[in-house]
């Protein structure tokens, strides 16, 4: 079943409206679109929203915007920050999280070609592990549950009937719980679903997750930036003053010794508005980082670019009427992600 927004971008294509505003006078703002998985979300075993579009998909996306919108690169926006480039007109950042080894195989085949960069931000102790991050194993746990009603009780009580409810929408609501900040032990969520779920984790994978560095310095010569995701993919505000700096720093270390260039920018773990704090921000300061991304939603108008919370957009298997809206009143209103 579609949604209302869909419904309501197939209309606008429809009556003219989006070619409308797609030829208005846009502001200066700057998009930043962020991707984690490239392929097709009805063959995992994991995490179904982790991918946010096919591999056609992402081409075209790639291609559009590259035909609307001037596409930004890494040293560009830090170049804005510091004052060294002025806004004057909407610029198109993309990037990935997580470094999910599809990143290598697809996504970047697909930018390279289109003479575009992607910035992937990538957590350092992930980079050509077999590993299975918590939110993989969470999707894994209830893909292969042996009851279907089950009662969680930590970090709060909550019921599930995974038949009335869809394994989908459960999952984002099991994800959800795992997320807040009450969430203070996550080995003891994670084995009470199991228990909850008569299911077991995956073992650890014999085949690889995540790009490897032999990898990632291809990509970056290629034309790729690289940030930070932290080392282990930490909930940086869930950590002491102490946790959050040793993950800054130890993950900028490994990644300027694996590619051989400064790293000085960080997306957050998750991104929501409670995942780092003013002395997460203090914490990217002593480690020297120059800026870092949220992913909470919203654009940056050309007078409101925070350094450490530039504001980025899911991509999350939308169709390409609904992109073409999105972009066209973000890039007209400046803060706006229909």
């Amino acid at each position: 079943m579609r949604g209302k927004r869909e419904l309501i971008s197939d209309l606008c294509a429809a009556t003219g409206a989006t070619w409308l505003l797609e030829h208005i006078p846009h502001r200066p703002v700057l998009m930043v679109l962020n991707y984690h998985r490239i392929g097709d979300k009805d063959a995992t075993e994991y995490d179904p929203g982790l991918f946010s579009c096919t591999a056609q998909e992402f081409d075209w996306q790639i291609g559009y915007l590259k035909s609307r919108f001037r596409m930004a690169t890494l040293d560009e926006v830090t170049g804005l920050l510091s004052g060294a480039d002025r806004l004057t007109e909407p610029r198109v950042l993309i990037t990935f999280d997580d470094g999910y080894i599809d990143n290598f195989q697809l996504a970047y085949p697909i930018l390279h070609r289109h003479g575009v960069q992607g910035v992937f931000f990538l957590p350092t102790s992930f980079a050509g592990t077999g590993r299975i991050p918590w939110w993989d194993e969470i999707a894994y746990i209830v893909k292969h549950a042996r009851r279907t009603r089950f009662r969680l009780e930590y970090p709060q009580p909550q019921d599930f009937d995974l038949e009335a409810e869809g394994i989908a929408r459960s999952l984002m609501y099991i994800l959800r719980l795992y997320k807040q900040p009450a969430m203070r032990a996550p080995g003891r969520f994670v084995e009470q679903l199991e228990q909850a779920c008569d299911s077991s984790r995956p073992g650890a994978g014999t085949q690889r997750c995540f790009l490897d560095w032999n990898e990632a310095r291809e990509m970056q010569q290629g034309g790729m930036a690289f940030g930070s995701h932290t080392h282990n993919h930490e909930i940086l505000s869930k950590l002491p003053a102490d946790g959050q700096l040793r993950e800054l720093t130890l993950s900028r270390e490994i990644l300027e010794k694996e590619l051989g260039r400064p790293i000085d920018t960080l997306a957050y773990p998750v991104g929501a508005r409670d995942t780092f704090s003013a002395e997460t921000i203090n914490a990217l300061r002593q480690a020297k980082y120059r800026a870092a991304f949220s992913f909470y939603t919203g654009f940056n108008p050309a007078t409101s670019i925070a350094p450490f919370d530039i504001r980025r957009c899911g991509v999350d298997q939308q169709s390409r009427q609904r992109l073409r809206l999105q972009t066209a009143l973000g890039s007209r209103a400046g803060n706006l992600w229909f």
